[in-house]
């Protein structure tokens, strides 16, 4: 009886969770229609930072509405981290089957882990948004994306496509549910991923953002969003919250000196409400997100500092 074959039959033990979509939140809609699909009716927890703009809409929002799922937001202090103890008590009533937690900027504003133990005790799947973290898919299940039940993915946030995203499914139990030729990734967008060096990627914009983080430090005008960068981070970009309410000035300022920074949020979706959620209402109006992205290279740093340091004068020079 043979019981060591000449060649592999099990190899499909190796193959990951992982399944490649046209975006980030194509494979969010994807998530959630298919917990719906297995028949469960309870809603969405959202957090109280969604952005919108006239040209993409909403990658958050979109697809909650979208496939038509029940929502509600929770708390989120002056640095984007959720409140547990509002998130609790929602998560109590019973109303929800999903909750999402987003890596605002590519940084960790909370104890995944306690997140997501506070999550499982109610019965609710978390689902990590990690399109703007870096897609580097390792299976040590040690980085942002793998805590939770499913993480989502964008491709063309982080390297030299127009579209793509993947979302990781953890649990295994959506795998079964086909994905629409619509929101399928383009062939050509997953070729350049596989053949792109994104560690490099990361390495670089992690490298650029180390020396701009230093320079806001000189400033009393601006302010770092998050003082520390924990190992592991590998932020999308610079965010600073400008004071005095004066992120527009500084921000067309900076434009004119050929520096293009960008402001995420600026814009909240309609549906989170301004009186119940000061906090969120405070960064959008605030924030100015200032680049660091892989084009920029150690050439480009003294005529980027130099237009930061003349655009925070002109701003400010009155005070």
């Amino acid at each position: 009886m043979t019981f060591i074959e000449k060649e592999a039959k099990l190899l499909n033990q190796f193959i990951k969770n992982r399944r490649f979509t046209s975006s980030a939140r194509a494979g969010m809609a994807q998530i959630i229609r298919a917990n719906m699909l297995i028949d469960d009716t309870r809603g969405i927890l959202l957090p109280s930072y969604i952005g919108v703009s006239k040209i993409e809409g909403s990658g958050v929002f979109d697809p909650v509405q979208k496939v038509g799922i029940d929502y509600e937001f929770y708390r989120l202090n002056h640095r984007l981290s959720p409140d547990l103890e509002d998130i609790e008590m929602h998560l109590r009533t019973g109303k929800y089957q999903l909750i999402f937690l987003i890596h605002y900027f590519g940084f960790n504003q909370t104890d995944v882990k306690e997140f997501v133990e506070l999550s499982h005790k109610y019965d609710v799947k978390v689902i990590e948004d990690c399109a703007h973290v870096p897609p580097i898919y390792s299976g040590n299940g040690n980085g942002l994306g793998f805590f939770g039940d499913y993480a989502i993915y964008s491709i063309h946030k982080n390297i030299a496509t127009k579209d793509g995203g993947f979302f990781l499914d953890h649990l295994g139990d959506i795998s079964c549910f086909s994905i629409s030729s619509t929101d399928s990734i383009n062939l050509s967008s997953l070729e350049k991923y596989v053949n792109t060096k994104v560690n490099e990627v990361a390495e670089s914009r992690l490298r650029n953002y180390i020396e701009v983080s230093k320079w806001v430090r000189e400033f009393d005008e601006i302010k770092l969003l998050y003082d520390d960068l924990p190992d592991g981070i590998c932020p999308l970009n610079c965010p600073v919250i400008v004071s005095k309410e004066r992120r527009e000035k500084l921000y067309f300022s900076m434009i004119e000196k050929g520096v293009l920074p960008t402001a995420l949020y600026h814009t909240l979706i309609d549906q989170i409400n301004r009186d119940k959620f000061k906090g969120s209402y405070f960064i959008s109006k605030n924030i100015l997100n200032l680049p660091t992205h892989p084009d920029i290279r150690y050439n480009d740093f003294e005529k980027y500092y130099e237009a930061l340091t003349i655009s925070i004068k002109e701003v400010f020079n009155n005070d």
